[in-house]
């Protein structure tokens, strides 16, 4: 009986612990410029292009999604207040730096100056048909 007691108390403390945390959203004030990141949206606030973001192709989703030659590295949610140009001038460094050489935009939406999407990578070992 003691030794179901010493293995049940650890798993009870355990289970309580990992049931009691607190997630608490970020708050919506519409009167401050919120220009943090956080592991589902990152926030553009600059873009320059790097040596070799050139090289960094934009591709309809269906068509990279589909072909035998590309694989998807990763897909990221982004939030930015700059112009349409920059705005892709920032999301082709950001491919270049996860590895990618292609990437697909879904998900477009622009509301009072700020444009979200969902940004996908690809690493092509062809771009032909693409």
């Amino acid at each position: 009986m003691k030794n179901i007691k010493k293995f049940l108390l650890p798993i009870t403390m355990a289970s309580l612990l990992a049931g009691c945390q607190v997630t608490v959203p970020p708050a919506n004030n519409q009167n401050s410029n919120n220009n943090s990141t956080n592991a589902t949206t990152l926030t553009i606030l600059d873009a320059k292009a790097l040596k070799g973001s050139e090289k960094v192709t934009v591709h309809a989703y269906a068509y990279t999604r589909g072909s035998d030659h590309c694989s998807r590295t990763i897909a990221l949610r982004f939030s930015s207040e700059l112009p349409y140009t920059q705005t892709l001038v920032a999301m082709r460094n950001r491919a270049l730096v996860t590895g990618a050489n292609a990437l697909s935009i879904t998900g477009w939406e622009e509301e009072n100056g700020v444009t979200t999407f969902t940004g996908h990578f690809f690493d092509c070992h062809s771009k032909k048909g693409l």
